[in-house]
């Protein structure tokens, strides 16, 4: 790359960071790297190639390689990130989360982070969830986990196929929380106490209540009860089962199966559950990702 590359490069950059000056429900996009940037006129792209960072609003994203696409505005003026796209280590800050993955897509208009990984972890104070796809909607404080996607707190452990998580409005200092889950297809929640299956679910985090419904199971041990509604409280261990009444049927029977000490060991009886989410493998490339936290450290530091 010349010179003037390099130069055209750094007026870009300027001209992104200061569109929003025009345009003030804008924010700004700024791309850096320590390891050289490619300025692709033609295709309308800027790619950092190494220890890559974008920073939006009080959204950072590191990764090994970045490549921006912009746009340009009336005239030929006032350049325009609309999307950016991360691959390696990636890691992005916020105020109400920390995620990790092997890569992500930011669509800038939309406010929309869709990020994949193998797993993808999500932490948010005392909250982590990982999955094999994440998206992250910014303006709805909402995160959509797909495949294998496990949310846990301690001895809770929620596991269903797709998951969205609702953060808190606003700040809650540096503990901001999940307000709730809402989960669906092969739902499992379990603590110390006791396992939840069922269809579909919804979990307050701080009342440490939840509510599922369809093909729903509570287990203790080898002792069970099924039925079709239930409404579960984690702290207390209180579970309220009840059927659904249709329309000119009867009302169905809650029913329970408490297996005797002595047909136990006899005779297991074998819990049918619903898939759940496999473990997933750690990231091997640790060393790039811890660099490029500390770099996303470093920008926060310069912000303050």
């Amino acid at each position: 790359m010349c010179g003037w590359d390099r130069l055209c490069f750094c007026l870009l950059v300027f001209l992104f960071s200061c569109s929003d000056a025009a345009a003030a429900e804008k924010q700004q996009v700024v791309l850096t790297s320590e390891g050289g940037l490619e300025w692709d006129s033609n295709k309308k792209t800027l790619t950092a190639e190494e220890k890559a960072l974008v920073v939006r609003g009080d959204t950072a994203l590191g990764a090994d390689k970045i490549t921006a696409y912009y746009k340009d505005g009336p005239n030929g003026e006032n350049s325009e990130v609309y999307l950016v796209k991360a691959v390696g280590n990636v890691i992005i800050t916020t105020p109400k989360q920390t995620v990790y993955s092997d890569s992500g897509v930011y669509e800038i208009d939309k406010s929309v982070i869709v990020l994949k990984g193998n797993p993808v972890k999500l932490f948010a104070g005392q909250e982590q969830m990982t999955a094999r796809i994440l998206e992250l909607w910014q303006n709805e404080d909402m995160a959509v986990a797909r495949q294998n996607v496990v949310a846990q707190k301690d001895s809770r452990r929620l596991e269903a196929d797709i998951v969205r998580a609702y953060f808190i409005k606003g700040k809650q200092g540096d503990k901001t929380q999940v307000e709730r889950f809402e989960a669906e297809n092969n739902v499992v929640i379990t603590n110390d106490k006791e396992k939840v299956q069922g269809d579909f679910g919804v979990y307050l985090v701080d009342k440490e209540t939840a509510t599922l419904q369809g093909n729903v199971k509570i287990s203790q041990g080898n002792n069970f009860i099924v039925g079709e509604v239930a409404d579960i409280n984690m702290k207390t261990g209180v579970s309220r089962l009840q059927m659904l009444s249709e329309k000119g049927k009867s009302k169905k029977q809650v029913r329970g199966v408490f297996v005797p000490d002595s047909e136990k060991k006899q005779k297991p009886v074998v819990d049918e559950k619903p898939k759940t989410g496999a473990v997933l493998k750690e990231s091997k490339s640790g060393k790039g990702r811890e660099e490029n936290e500390k770099r996303i450290d470093s920008s926060d530091a310069a912000k303050q």
